[in-house]
C-alpha cells in the first residue's frame, strides 16, 4: 500500500473520505482555503528558484498579480469582495514574508522534494511492505552545515511548541529526508512549520528513536485501513468535506425531493417525529411536577396513600445497599468466591482511558473484540436551516 501523511490524515478523520479519494480516486471539489493556500505555495518555489538571484518585492508581487487563480477545475469565488479580500491577504502575507526572510541566509537544497520510503510491517510476507510518500516543500542547508525541513502551512491559527514538538509530518519528512541521505545527522537537523497568515516560524527536532515511532504509528494506521469498512465519521470537519453531496450522512439534504406520490414523505415524518417528543418532553414535566405536588401533599397530612377516582399513590422507602468491600474480600475470598465478584466493567474502562498513556491505549485497542454489531437510529433536534448555516463554507 501506498502511504502519505495526507492520505493518512483523511482516513483518521473520516474513514469514508479516504475512500473515496484514495480507493476511488474521486477528485474532491476545491475550495477557496485550499486554493488560496496552493497559491502561495505556488508563488514562493517561483520565488526560491530564483535562487541565488532572488526577485526584488516588486517582482514578487507581479509575478502574484499576474498568476492569481480566478477560478480553478471546480473553483470559483463566491463574489468579487471575497476574492478581494483573499487577494489583499495575500498581498499582505508575501510583503510581510519578503522583509522578514530577506536577504536570504541559506542555501536552497531543493524545493517540493518528493520522496519515497519503503515500510516493512510485522511480518516478512511480500505484501507486509509498505510505501510512504510525500512532497517537501523546502529544504535549507543553513551556515552551520545542518538541514531544514520547511513546509508552509497557510492555517488561521498558529500550532503550539507542544503540537509542532509531536508533529507526524515533521517526523515522517525528516525520515524522507534521512532516507535520501543516510549519512545526516537527524538530531542537527531543524524541522520547521511557517505559518505563512502570521510569518511565524515553529522550530523543533526528533531523534532517531522519534521517527522509528512515527513510522510504527503509520504502520498501525495501514494496518487499521487494511481491515476497515470505511464507515463515515461524522464530525465539525464535515463542514470542510467537498464530498458531502455522495456521503450517506450527508447526501439526503442535497438530493432533490421526490415527485413519486408513493412514496414516504420523510421529511414531513421527520417533523412529526419531533413534535411528538417535544410533546413529551412537556408531558413527562408536567408528570414530574403533579407527582411533586402529591408527594408534598401526603407528606403534609402523614399519609402514606392517597387516591383519586383512576388510582393511587402509595409512599415507601427503599434502602441504597452498599458494602464494605474489603470485609466481604475476606469473607469471600475463603470460599472462593471473591473473583465472581469482580466483573469487567466495560464503561468503567471507558472513563479511564482518556487518563492512560498513548502506548498504553494502543494495547488496549489491540485487545478489543467486537461481538455484535448494533444498529440504531439517533434523533437531533437541528433544523435544515441551521445545518445550512454551519455548513457555509
Amino acid at each position: 500500500m501506498r502511504i502519505s501523511y495526507s492520505s493518512l490524515e483523511k482516513f483518521r478523520i473520516c474513514p469514508l473520505k479516504y475512500k473515496f479519494s484514495e480507493i476511488d480516486k474521486l477528485k474532491e471539489p476545491s475550495r477557496k482555503e485550499l486554493v488560496f493556500g496552493s497559491y502561495l505555495h505556488k508563488v514562493l518555489k517561483w520565488f526560491y528558484q530564483n535562487d541565488p538571484h532572488f526577485p526584488t518585492l516588486d517582482q514578487l508581487i507581479d509575478y502574484y498579480y499576474k498568476h492569481w487563480p480566478k477560478e480553478s477545475e471546480g473553483f470559483r469565488w463566491t463574489d468579487e469582495k471575497e476574492e478581494a479580500d483573499y487577494f489583499q491577504e495575500g498581498l499582505r502575507i508575501l510583503r510581510e514574508y519578503y522583509i522578514k526572510n530577506i536577504p536570504h541566509q541559506s542555501v536552497i537544497l531543493d524545493l517540493e522534494t518528493k520522496f519515497e520510503v519503503v515500510l516493512n510491517g510485522n511480518s516478512s510476507q511480500a505484501d507486509d511492505k509498505h510505501i510512504l510518500t510525500g512532497r517537501i516543500d523546502r529544504i535549507d542547508k543553513l551556515p552551520d552545515g545542518s538541514l531544514e525541513i520547511i513546509d508552509y502551512k497557510s492555517n488561521k491559527k498558529v500550532a503550539s511548541q507542544a503540537e509542532v514538538d509531536k508533529n507526524l509530518q515533521l517526523s515522517l519528512y525528516a525520515t524522507g529526508v534521512k532516507n535520501r541521505w543516510p549519512k545526516i545527522d537527524v538530531e542537527q537537523m531543524r524541522l520547521s512549520l511557517y505559518f505563512l497568515k502570521f510569518n511565524e516560524k515553529m522550530e523543533t527536532r526528533r531523534t532517531s528513536e522519534d521517527l522509528d515511532n512515527a513510522i510504527q504509528e503509520v504502520l498501525d494506521v495501514v494496518h487499521q485501513i487494511e481491515k476497515s469498512s470505511f464507515e463515515p465519521r461524522p464530525s465539525v470537519l464535515c463542514q470542510y468535506c467537498g464530498f458531502r453531496s455522495i456521503c450517506p450522512v450527508w447526501r439526503h439534504l442535497y438530493e432533490k425531493k421526490s415527485k413519486d406520490l408513493n412514496e414516504v414523505d420523510i421529511e414531513k415524518k421527520i417533523d412529526e417525529f419531533f413534535e411528538l417528543q417535544q410533546q413529551k418532553k412537556e408531558i413527562e414535566q408536567k408528570l414530574r411536577d403533579l407527582r411533586s405536588l402529591i408527594d408534598v401533599y401526603a407528606s403534609q397530612r402523614g399519609l402514606k396513600r392517597v387516591f383519586g377516582k383512576n388510582g393511587y399513590f402509595t409512599k415507601s422507602v427503599s434502602n441504597k445497599i452498599s458494602y464494605n468491600w474489603e470485609e466481604v474480600k475476606k469473607i469471600l475470598q475463603p470460599l472462593g468466591k471473591w473473583e465472581k465478584v469482580l466483573e469487567i466493567n466495560q464503561r468503567k474502562l471507558q472513563r479511564i482511558l482518556k487518563e492512560l498513556p498513548p502506548e498504553a491505549r494502543k494495547e488496549l485497542e489491540k485487545a478489543r473484540i467486537i461481538e455484535k454489531e448494533y444498529k440504531y437510529l439517533e434523533a437531533n433536534k437541528k433544523s435544515i436551516e441551521e445545518i445550512k448555516e454551519i455548513l457555509k463554507d
